[in-house]
């Protein structure tokens, strides 16, 4: 319902068709009302109705000066027509709203709940716990004067922490292979296994002042995990292929790489004993 102080904003509210015919009987409504009405018309490019257009510009210019602020004795003036104009907007809605067709609401469509379905998680072990205990033991494997050399047996025991992550990783991802418990995300794990492997690869290509035994250690971990690399590559491009993973080359390349883990760790059988072992501990 509008009102001289009414918001603009409730014209932008109104049909064109409503707009006009306030513009069309002016005799009725306060000269701001039908001001406002005929400046939104022309916003929207409507054509203003003949008996309005050739209005004087000075009402208009009024209008907007009473729009901004209307004095309490001006109300008393247009209130009649005001009060008429009210009751011809009440009927103009009801007129705009009788046609329109009452929408019955329906009820919502019945809906099963979602099940969800359980799905498996395959993770990549860590496998610290099992690397903090094999670094004990390789560490215990050196010669007391290395072991005396903190500094160079601090980063001796990071590279070997290194060395069995990815060790540990690999060889759990051959077991799976071997055993043909794969999973179907086991391409992208192999792809985690090699980024443990190359985790090494990088710090073992750095001077790292360690000892002579130290560095002939690193190497022989150096060599497994190049073969666990070949073995991951591999295994990753034919898991891709949906190809078998498994051949005789891999099976030679598993029992070697577990013969040099075992070295490692003191375990050896044909290679080269670990020298300074005994007589130093």
């Amino acid at each position: 319902m509008l009102s001289p102080a009414a918001s603009p904003d409730s014209f932008l509210e109104k049909t064109t068709a409503q707009l006009q015919y306030l513009t069309q009987h002016p005799d009725l409504y306060h000269q701001t009302v039908v001001a406002e009405a005929r400046r939104e018309l022309r916003r929207r490019g409507a054509l203003v109705p003949n008996s309005v257009a050739t209005a004087a510009t000075a009402p208009d210019a009024a209008a907007d000066v009473a729009y901004q602020a209307d004095e309490p004795a001006s109300g008393r003036r247009w209130w009649p027509a005001a009060a008429a104009g009210l009751v011809v907007l009440a009927g103009l809605g009801w007129w705009s709203l009788r046609d329109t067709p009452t929408n019955t609401p329906t009820a919502p469509a019945h809906q099963e709940p979602i099940v969800l379905e359980a799905v498996k998680a395959h993770l990549l072990p860590s496998f610290e716990r099992e690397a903090a205990n094999q670094m004990g033991q390789t560490h215990r494997l050196l010669p007391a004067a290395d072991r005396a050399d903190t500094t160079a047996a601090g980063r001796y025991g990071r590279m070997a922490r290194r060395y069995w992550l990815a060790e540990n990783a690999a060889q759990h991802l051959i077991a799976q292979a071997l055993g043909d418990s794969t999973t179907d995300v086991f391409a992208d794990q192999a792809g985690i296994g090699l980024e443990r492997v190359n985790w090494f690869m990088r710090a073992k290509a750095y001077d790292q002042h360690l000892t002579a035994e130290m560095e002939s250690r690193l190497d022989l971990m150096q060599r497994g995990l190049e073969l666990r690399r070949t073995m991951l590559q591999t295994l990753r491009s034919r898991a891709e292929a949906q190809h078998p993973l498994v051949d005789d080359g891999l099976r030679h390349d598993q029992q070697e790489a577990l013969s040099i883990s075992q070295e490692v760790l003191g375990h050896y059988g044909k290679g080269r004993a670990i020298q300074g072992r005994m007589s130093d501990l």
